[in-house]
């Protein structure tokens, strides 16, 4: 028979050891969060975007604009909501003159966006050339932020059902009522 040694402390993780070159990059600040609002998304039930990214660009508190990164080329980026626990992390926003921001403005490409809703169904979103997400209690620069904000997208949770819908109504039965058998003849 042979012996076979186990050492269990090699699959040991070591607790918040997936936050330490974070925080060894944050220099020990804390990282912004930004909360992203599209009332249009919102209302229209979208739960996913993928987006061809040309400009990207914040909004300051008196309207004027300023620019946080150009793209150059093709860059599709796929934004999901808060339910599905994805983000996204920008150094550049933080780059950004000293003040209160209040908008997040994406330009798009010409083609190649796309909107997912709820239900699964996907609309092609080429006829936008911007999508404006406002920031949920806005975003002041002061100069002693983390080198990093993350953004997250206020979106429609995605409903799995919805694939399902048509199977499951085979087993629902037929809703309208039958009259019974009892109590239709007349006396």
């Amino acid at each position: 028979m042979e012996k076979k040694r186990i050492y269990p402390n090699k699959w040991q993780t070591v607790p918040y050891s997936f936050d330490l070159l974070n925080q060894m990059e944050n220099k020990e600040k804390p990282v912004k969060e930004l909360i992203l609002n599209n009332e249009a998304a919102t209302e229209l039930h979208v739960s996913t975007m993928m987006l061809n990214i040309t400009k990207f660009s914040a909004l300051d508190a008196e309207g004027n604009e300023h620019t946080v990164a150009n793209f150059p080329g093709q860059n599709a980026v796929t934004l999901k909501g808060i339910s599905s626990g994805q983000f996204l992390r920008s150094k550049n926003v933080v780059s950004l003159p000293e003040g209160t921001y209040t908008t997040l403005r994406f330009y798009l490409a010409k083609e190649g966006s796309q909107f997912r809703y709820r239900d699964g169904v996907q609309e092609s979103a080429d006829h936008f050339g911007s999508l404006d997400f406002t920031i949920e209690n806005g975003l002041l620069i002061d100069g002693n932020e983390a080198p990093e904000v993350k953004l997250w997208f206020n979106f429609v949770p995605y409903q799995w059902s919805s694939h399902f819908k048509p199977f499951l109504d085979l087993f629902k039965g037929n809703k309208s009522p039958r009259p019974r058998l009892a109590n239709s003849f007349g006396n």
